[in-house]
């Protein structure tokens, strides 16, 4: 049996927020999320069920605040240690068979809450002697709940369950709060993120290639159309292989996008399996990674061999040496094509085999693909052979701020401007690179140059070097990101 809003102005903030956010609360759930409307207004000083509505609608902190109210409750660390158990015995040793020793591992702790399950992660690599070879990339919708994890300061709440004592030689006494070490907390990136808007996978948020989501406890608050995209969303977002982990409460998504199903004693798990076609397309001499098992079960134990050491091709010689120009444009449109397929093995053989400024970025955006780093190192060499190409200074810049190497991503999307003024995706890239370094003047300006850029163009006009991106598109999102900048709190930068 369901209740009736006590007022329709409730019932208008709850479409606001689904609007707003993708949240979705079934009628079943209509007395909680009122009650919890309620405590938000009394947090507010609000007891008008109008002039709240008025509120969330204008003030970004108002609308915040009520999503952590209905969102945010049974975290803490460690929480479902079976999964846990699982990625330390079957996920991670699979992943480090498959990828090679020197494989960067990139997870995403997908609304990750105030914290508690990215720095759980972040722990048991670790443990796992990944110190220096992994990533946590930890994203929520709530601002809130962003500033708690990033301050990583956590109260008894925070250390109850059986995997609390995994956590606790990882905290530093403060008071009657305990703090996560450094040497954690290195691990982590927090950033805002929206699961329910298209706006990943993306190579410039550290979407794209991922060996491990975590997306645990969010799905349950889409409805089921909500569900199918971000299922969607997050496979393309895995890598080959890659590994994705809902909780026991998420709604399955084995129909929701081509996962291969893996199911265990510890619950059910999603891979993103390797396509047959790209496997066999793969050359022996492949820069990046193993083919990932195609199978649902983990790869057999067995040594992937090391990846290839970079090497820089020699420059081109006469014409006699170099195929004809016609059979040239053959074989990139042979590997465009191999790229628009997914058949990012085959794209990278075929464009590798060309010594062509459109070919080495083609190849760089297959390798992004599969591995970024094996693509950053193409990067360092294609810009090495070709150093006026703006487009592989800007695809290098990209590269290097999804690994985290923020100082010299900007120096690479600052030769890329340097080449070409023009190119307002390179200026949008050089935004989040400042903004995420804290400088908040240089990355609103360059917003600002992307938005005016973008804004001179027809709204549907693909933007050059996105991947169809349109005009109007990047300069909302330009916008929005300026509107951000002048609502931060001092010393806040994301």
């Amino acid at each position: 049996m369901t209740t009736s809003w006590s007022h329709p102005a409730l019932e208008a903030a709850i479409h606001l927020l689904g609007s707003r956010t993708g949240l979705a609360f079934g009628p079943e759930r209509r007395a909680g999320v009122e009650q919890g409307i309620r405590r938000a207004m009394e947090r507010a000083g609000i007891a008008d069920p109008l002039s709240y509505f008025c509120r969330i609608a204008e003030d970004a902190r108002a609308l915040d605040d009520l999503i952590v109210e209905l969102t945010v409750g049974e975290t803490y660390f460690f929480r479902e240690p079976a999964q846990f158990a699982f990625l330390r015995g079957t996920v991670l040793p699979e992943i480090r068979r498959r990828r090679g020793e020197g494989h960067t591992l990139h997870a995403w702790s997908a609304g990750c809450a105030s914290g508690e399950e990215a720095y759980s992660l972040a722990i048991l690599l670790l443990e796992e002697g990944l110190l220096g070879q992994a990533h946590v990339l930890a994203t929520d919708i709530s601002r809130a709940a962003l500033a708690k994890a990033r301050g990583a300061s956590y109260g008894s709440w925070s250390l109850r369950g059986e995997g609390a004592a995994a956590v606790r030689p990882y905290l530093r006494p403060t008071g009657d709060r305990a703090v996560v070490a450094e040497v954690v907390r290195r691990l982590v990136t927090f950033e805002y993120l929206n699961l329910a808007l298209d706006v990943y996978p993306s190579v410039a948020t550290g979407t794209w290639g991922i060996d491990l989501i975590l997306c645990r406890n969010v799905l349950i608050y889409f409805d089921p159309e909500t569900v199918q995209a971000v299922a969607r969303r997050l496979f393309a977002a895995l890598a080959e292989g890659g590994w994705l982990l809902t909780a026991s409460s998420d709604p399955p998504l084995a129909g929701e996008a081509p996962f291969e199903t893996v199911v265990t004693s510890q619950g059910i798990f999603y891979r993103r399996g390797a396509p047959p076609a790209v496997v066999a397309a793969a050359p022996p001499t492949a820069v990046g990674t193993p083919p990932a098992d195609a199978g649902g079960a983990p790869a057999p134990a067995v040594t992937a061999p090391a990846p290839a050491r970079p090497r820089r091709e020699p420059a081109p010689k006469p014409a006699m040496a170099v195929a004809a120009a016609s059979d040239v444009d053959t074989a990139l449109a042979a590997a465009r094509q191999d790229l628009a397929r997914g058949d990012y093995a085959g794209a990278e053989a075929r464009a590798r085999a060309l010594a062509t400024v459109a070919a080495a970025a083609l190849r760089v955006r297959a390798l992004a693909n599969l591995d970024l780093d094996a693509a950053e190192r193409a990067s360092a060499e294609a810009t090495a052979l070709h150093p006026l190409s703006s487009e592989l200074h800007y695809l290098r810049s990209v590269l290097l701020l999804g690994l985290g190497r923020d100082d010299e991503a900007t120096r690479a999307a600052r030769r890329a401007l340097y080449l070409d003024r023009s190119l307002a995706i390179a200026h949008f890239t050089l935004g989040s690179i400042l903004q995420r370094r804290g400088d908040r003047t240089g990355a609103r300006r360059a917003y600002r140059n992307a938005h005016d850029l973008c804004a001179a163009r027809p709204a549907d006009e693909v933007v050059p070097l996105t991947d169809g991106e349109p005009a109007g598109r990047l300069a909302a999102a330009a916008l929005a990101q300026m509107t951000r900048l002048e609502h931060l709190r001092p010393g806040e930068h994301r």
